[in-house]
């Protein structure tokens, strides 16, 4: 059950659509980027938004959208992700919530759940 504190959270990004305007901006961004583009090869791009999705409504702690994927480390163990690039899409998705006018203190909040999983998704 969400806390009165993460509903406002997930409400103040705008609820489920406010979160699919991030996701839609953020994978533009990431897909633009040559040096990023490898590790998207071959990869289901509507699944992968769903995925992240479902990440940013359980770190604002609301919705229904349940994450349904394979652990985080066990999604990202085969794709060789290096430090340079984890910090590169970290600096996307910050970028992209100050550009879509996301309150600082909750980019902070989002930053940390995606800081927190640096040691699961990097592995080279």
């Amino acid at each position: 059950m969400a806390t009165e504190t993460h509903d406002a959270m997930y409400q103040s990004i705008g609820g489920a659509e406010g979160i699919e305007k991030v996701v839609d901006v953020f994978y533009e961004k990431l897909w633009a980027d040559p040096e990023l583009q490898p590790y998207f090869a071959g990869i289901d791009r509507d699944r992968l938004k769903h995925h992240q999705r479902q990440f940013l409504t359980f770190a604002l702690g609301g919705g229904t959208l349940a994450y349904e994927g394979r652990a985080l480390g066990d999604s990202h163990a085969n794709l060789k992700i290096t430090d340079d690039a984890f910090t590169k899409v970290q600096w996307y998705l910050r970028t992209t919530l100050e550009e879509l006018d996301i309150e600082r203190p909750l980019i902070m909040i989002i930053n940390g759940f995606v800081e927190g999983g640096r040691g699961q998704v990097v592995t080279a």
